[in-house]
């Protein structure tokens, strides 16, 4: 199916829209030297702003055949969208991780859904995207569901715990490039977790094989990484 929207496509020209609000050119001025660095930057700025414009169009107008009651039209009329993806192009701005930047639009789709979090709440888990790194988001989605990351990354071995184990042998099995980092750097990226009020439970201490398994966010975290799903 051809998801890619013409140049002047309704999606288009809703999420172009909104995006002008959020976007704040900087002047030109001083050195040559300066005005060179800018033109550079600008240019950069501009490539990005239209690749998020563009994958953004093309998610809104996927909705919108898939779901008869996704109205792109009152899209404008939303203020909850309209926050959220001012919000969520200043963050995309600032980011070259292709993963994060699809995190963003997922949550600026889902402030469009019917049954989408109060506008509030919107931007508390706005604002955790931004702070959180691609690392911290797959971590979170370990800790909500440990046995399906394994049954979705079939390229992982699954750990075999004894009667006993601890968190951070499963967080090292599951996600390696992590592990590898060694035992503070997964402390601080559970740290992140723990202070945002998405996971609770020790890290250390042992518990029982089936323990690790368990999931271990709160309810908090599981309703943020529902909103940062992909609605499609």
């Amino acid at each position: 199916m051809e998801t890619t929207p013409p140049a002047h496509s309704k999606g288009r020209e809703i999420t172009h829209k909104v995006i002008e609000m959020a976007v704040n050119l900087v002047p030109m001025a001083g050195s040559t030297i300066a005005v060179a660095l800018m033109a550079g930057l600008n240019h950069k700025v501009n490539q990005r702003r239209e690749r998020w414009l563009t994958e953004l169009a093309e998610a809104v107008e996927e909705l919108r055949q898939r779901f008869e009651e996704f109205e792109p039209d009152a899209l404008v009329e939303n203020d909850a969208f309209v926050d959220a993806i001012m919000t969520a192009t200043q963050t995309a701005f600032r980011t070259s991780q292709q993963e994060k930047i699809a995190i963003l639009r997922n949550a600026v789709l889902n402030s469009a859904m019917p049954g989408a979090p109060e506008p509030d709440i919107q931007q508390l888990y706005l604002e955790l995207i931004d702070r959180l790194t691609p690392t911290h988001l797959r971590l979170l989605m370990l800790l909500n569901d440990p046995p399906g990351w394994f049954d979705q990354h079939s390229e992982l071995t699954r750990p075999r715990f004894a009667l006993s184990s601890t968190r951070t042998q499963l967080i090292t099995a599951a996600l390696p490039e992590l592990g590898a980092k060694g035992q503070m750097v997964i402390e601080r990226f559970y740290a992140a977790l723990t202070d945002g009020g998405l996971v609770n439970g020790a890290l250390q201490g042992m518990m029982s094989a089936d323990g690790a398994w368990q999931a271990v966010t709160t309810d908090h975290g599981k309703a943020f990484l529902a909103f940062v799903r992909d609605p499609r």
